[in-house]
């Protein structure tokens, strides 16, 4: 083993994740035959084959696959320490954030270029992707998604616990004529629903109101974003937290028509795995968000969480 070609692990485990040597030898900028040579070197080396032709393309032997997931294993630990190490130097590095669409577009659109100016050797990818799809995997660092909190062997920190009140356009209060000043004002306006109804029936049993089924205009949207883009134009009135209205509040273009609020099932957080926290660029990013929603970071480093904040266990 000590002969071991190392300079073919790169190309066998391109060949083995595309399932081709031409695909391989592509990606790599090699040619055909210095793939094939290449991977005739390593078999030769270890001593068992590797792959199987297949028809146009190649697959792995059983020996192969459980070599391919040593190599790739092992090829991926030595480029995230690489990462890691050129990111101590410069307090850089490459950031990649998951977070829903309403999430991006609300709220971390209209602010993240105060962490771009805070960071600039910081390179940043924003993935959106759907709230429950997201996890600290697959390439992705840190996550943002609205939830219960407490996920497995992640660290996590609570950035708000969304209070939902009613939001609605002075477009709307016009065109009604007279304000919104009691819950039963609100049967002649359609109300907006990127649920069920079960939040609106909360609100509206919370000031009282228990007969939903009276309120006869109604609009859905499983777009929550969209939802309140709706609001904005008049088409109704939802239901949303501070976190998501604030801007289009503070714009003027939503108004609170009621101060009375009701707590959301769940909050909105800010996770990733517990290794992450030694990456300069997370540990900036966590401070710059959890400051943003007015949460005490005082310490964040690879050995806990801050004092105060929600780690699962």
């Amino acid at each position: 083993m000590r002969n071991l070609p190392l300079s073919t692990l790169r190309t066998f485990e391109a060949a083995a994740r595309h399932g081709s040597f031409a695909e391989a030898a592509k990606r790599l900028a090699l040619t055909d035959s210095a793939v094939s040579h290449q991977l005739r070197r390593l078999e030769d080396a270890l001593g068992f084959r590797l792959f199987e032709r297949h028809g146009r393309g190649v697959v792995l032997t059983p020996a192969g696959e459980r070599f391919h997931r040593v190599v790739s294993d092992s090829l991926a630990a030595i480029r995230d320490a690489a990462d890691h190490i050129g990111d101590e130097d410069d307090g850089g590095g490459r950031l990649v954030l998951a977070c829903p669409p309403m999430f991006g577009s609300k709220w971390l659109a209209r602010r993240f270029l105060a962490f771009q100016d805070a960071h600039p050797r910081v390179e940043c990818e924003i993935r959106l992707m759907e709230n429950d799809a997201i996890a600290p995997d697959a390439g992705v660092d840190v996550c943002v998604r609205f939830g219960p909190g407490g996920w497995a062997d992640r660290w996590s920190m609570l950035l708000d616990r969304a209070e939902l009140g009613p939001v609605c356009s002075p477009r709307l209060i016009s065109a009604l004529g007279r304000p919104l000043a009691t819950e039963a004002d609100l049967e002649g306006c359609v109300l907006l629903h990127w649920d069920d109804g079960a939040e609106w029936r909360r609100w509206l049993a919370d000031g009282g109101v228990h007969a939903f089924a009276e309120h006869q205009r109604h609009l859905y949207c499983n777009d929550l974003s969209v939802l309140i883009d709706l609001a904005t134009h008049g088409a109704g009135v939802a239901l949303a937290s501070e976190a998501l209205s604030a801007a289009p509040l503070g714009d003027g273009v939503l108004l609170r028509p009621f101060r009375r609020t009701v707590p959301a099932i769940g909050g909105w957080y800010v996770f990733c795995a517990p290794t992450a926290l030694e990456r300069p660029a997370v540990r900036a990013f966590l401070r710059w968000i959890g400051t943003e929603f007015g949460v005490a970071v005082d310490e964040i480093d690879g050995r806990g969480a801050p004092p105060g904040e929600v780690r699962s266990s």
